[in-house]
């Protein structure tokens, strides 16, 4: 009896495994390996049937999306989400796909993909954790993550066997972890003292400031008298209609953007529109900006004169392509290229536009998709001046004619009183010797404070000088840019080092901003940043405005990039592109020039 039990329990088996065989014989054209997951929604299949990644085995699932950690939602049902709970999401929305497809054999449809028999995209909206362009499926990840208590869950490094709150880029920075329940975390492990210090384990640990334009985690600036908000341009526009200056803040937009969204793109577009006889620009850098650029086509349609200067890229790989673009559409331009100059190593780093001959445009921005779209952080100034347009034509007519770096001569009137309370200097280098002639000599007679946000500084006479200045007293602070404060030649640690307040900013945009803010007097705002080559080689124009009410407001500029910065980077720099430097890991953009874009930077690992 009982070996007539075991046959047929053999021959169940036998031919259940010969049915499976004969149908994935059948069906053995339409199903495909998953070979990897790079994302939820972008999956390497194994289409061509060879176990081997090619440019045919990445598949897209289109219109499914989940939260990132790093992103903003202001403007959506997940607004008011925390960081904590953002990071909980996308690590159990990358661990829920991953279950779901790992070493599977899956069906292709269309965009969605067949995982035992079911639709991938159903199976990721029933999940909870992802969404649509619909209201319910987004209100369901509210409703899965308003049922989580997020306090209740830490990050435990599987290496070190440490564990961490779910903020702690000690924990974050872990190349293997798990999100685990309190319950689960295992006796033998040990806090991270960086984010669970002993005397505050009661306490409920403050949230990193990671996400844009939150205004709540702002904290209260030194200086109380004056608000702690974003400031409108508006703002800063004074001296009935002499001199504007506007402020593009930090990271306001995610990504890059080509459209001309910010009242400094728009600016200048209504600039260029307006122009009736003639446009003079010289600029470092034209990328991306199609509305710009169809303006300039439209402004040489109706007659009007456009000359302009570039810099010359003798490198194969063109940083501003659309540059070539603008050189096959205006034709009248020169660029620093000439054989014979003898500064050959400086480059035409200026930024500015003369319109009509009476109004010009300039400050730190380039005409980029990085630079006027809110992603980067600039100034821009607008003077309507007949005598300011004509120093500015003055300095371009001599480079137009060949004379570059330190074949040029010194302007001779550049001092102006646009009325009683504002005097503006107009400066270039490298003839005017600008750091050497002029900022040190303001920062040696500063007394209550110098502000200075900037993209790179090196030069050794305002390190010295800044150093003296904090020694007598002057309330001393720089803004630094992430990329740069890792170059050996930056002086911002020797200035930690005195006792002076560096940050580093860590979000995706740079600090691009090239300017000095001191005693509500002096605002310095140009193109040159604080290096040798700005002030000794290269082609560079700087402004500085004396007037108290525009250096006030531009204090409150530099004191809102202050606080957005958390204090722990007075002490270490983020990397340009690292899970630190907020969005830098998903803007598409090769944030610290290394090839690596994204989560193919090492710095950018997530769970």
């Amino acid at each position: 009896m009982y070996n007539i039990f075991m046959c047929k329990k053999i021959l169940f088996v036998f031919l259940s495994f010969l049915l499976i065989v004969l149908y994935l014989l059948y069906d053995k054209e339409t199903y495909h390996k998953v070979l990897d997951i790079s994302s939820p929604v972008d999956v390497f299949v194994d289409v061509n049937k060879n176990f081997i990644l090619d440019e045919k085995t990445p598949v897209h699932i289109s219109e499914i999306y989940y939260i990132n950690a790093y992103q903003n939602y202001d403007k959506s049902v997940f607004q008011k989400l925390t960081f904590e709970q953002k990071f909980f999401l996308e690590y159990q929305a990358r661990n829920y796909s991953f279950q779901l497809l790992k070493n599977k054999f899956i069906k292709l449809k269309n965009d969605d993909l067949i995982v035992d028999k079911k639709s991938y995209k159903s199976l990721l909206l029933n999940s909870g954790l992802f969404f649509d362009n619909t209201k319910e499926t987004q209100e369901k990840v509210i409703n899965y993550i308003s049922k989580i208590n997020i306090d209740d869950y830490y990050i435990y490094n599987i290496k070190s066997k440490k564990y961490h709150k779910l903020n702690c880029p000690k924990g974050i920075k872990s190349k293997k972890y798990l999100i685990l329940h309190k319950s689960n975390l295992k006796k033998y492990t040990s806090k991270c003292k960086y984010c669970l210090p002993e005397e505050n384990l009661t306490e409920k640990y403050p949230p990193e400031q990671l996400s844009y334009n939150n205004k709540s985690l702002i904290k209260k600036t030194i200086d109380n008298k004056y608000e702690n908000r974003i400031l409108k341009n508006s703002d800063i526009v004074t001296n009935k209609g002499f001199l504007k200056v506007l402020f593009i803040e930090l990271n306001s937009t995610l990504k890059p953007d080509s459209r001309c969204n910010t009242e400094a793109c728009k600016e200048l577009l209504g600039q260029i529109n307006n122009t009736k006889d003639t446009i003079d620009f010289a600029i470092y850098g034209f990328d991306n900006q199609p509305e710009i650029f169809k303006a300039l086509i439209n402004a040489k349609k109706r007659g009007v004169k456009i000359r302009w200067i570039s810099n010359y890229e003798n490198s194969s790989k063109k940083y501003y392509p659309d540059i070539e673009k603008l050189k096959l559409n205006f034709t009248d331009y020169k660029t620093n290229n000439i054989p014979d100059k003898k500064n050959s190593s400086g480059i035409m780093h200026n930024k500015f536009f003369i319109f009509d001959n009476e109004i010009v445009y300039t400050g730190s921005s380039n005409i980029t998709s990085t630079d006027l779209s809110g992603f980067n952080a600039n100034y821009v100034i607008i003077i309507k001046s007949k005598e300011a347009a004509g120093i500015f034509l003055e300095e371009f007519n001599q480079m137009y004619s060949g004379n570059f770096g330190v074949n040029k001569r010194i302007v001779s009137k550049n001092i102006l009183n646009l009325n009683k309370n504002t005097k503006i200097t107009i400066l270039f280098s490298p003839k005017d010797l600008i750091i050497d002639n002029y900022i040190i000599k303001i920062i040696n007679k500063s007394e209550k404070y110098i502000y200075i946000p900037v993209f790179f500084i090196t030069h050794k006479g305002i390190l010295n000088s800044l150093i003296n200045a904090k020694e007598r007293g002057v309330d001393v602070k720089v803004i630094n840019d992430a990329t740069n404060a890792h170059s050996k030649y930056t002086i911002h640690k020797k200035l930690r080092n005195a006792g002076i307040k560096v940050k580093t900013e860590n979000y995706a945009g740079k600090m691009h901003m090239k300017a000095i803010f001191t005693d509500d007097k002096y605002s310095i705002i140009g193109s040159m940043n604080l290096t040798l080559s700005g002030n000794k080689k290269n082609d560079e124009n700087v402004i500085i405005i004396e007037n108290e009410e525009i250096t006030k407001q531009l204090k409150k500029t530099f004191l809102y990039l202050w606080n957005k910065i958390p204090d722990k980077y007075e002490k270490r720099d983020p990397h340009a592109e690292s899970i630190e430097s907020i969005g830098s890991c998903f803007d598409g953009i090769d944030n610290d020039f290394d090839d690596k874009i994204d989560e193919k930077d090492e710095g950018c690992f997530t769970p």
